[in-house]
């Protein structure tokens, strides 16, 4: 018998990366009014470097979304084919079926992406 509370160990990694999310919607607030400040010429740079923390939200929020469906549930295959990332639905679909037998096909990608070759 498993004396480890999964579940509400995934339910509380969901809550601490929407806290995690909530800073980084601050910082990046905070770059955005310091991007306001800088010389023109640079603007371009900057902004193009700042969408960095819009990467970093989608992906908290989706390892949030991921950690929630698990915690309710939420067969892994099912959850994973959720992620809106599709490359990081790739990776973690990859480390998910490590170690199952051969003969159990890992599910194809439910991404949106058309697959030719399997």
């Amino acid at each position: 018998m498993n004396d480890y509370d999964t579940k509400g160990l995934l339910s509380a990694v969901a809550a601490e990366l929407a806290d995690i999310r909530a800073g980084v919607d601050e910082a990046g607030g905070l770059v955005s009014e310091l991007l306001r400040l800088a010389p023109p010429e640079q603007r371009l740079t900057y902004l193009t470097r700042m969408q960095a923390f819009d990467v970093l939200s989608q992906r908290v929020d989706a390892l949030s979304g991921l950690a929630g469906a698990l915690a309710a549930d939420q067969p892994m295959d099912t959850a994973l084919a959720a992620l809106p990332l599709a490359e990081m639905a790739d990776r973690l679909r990859e480390l998910s079926f490590r170690g199952r037998p051969l003969s159990e096909p890992a599910p194809a990608a439910v991404s949106g992406d058309l697959l030719l070759f399997d």
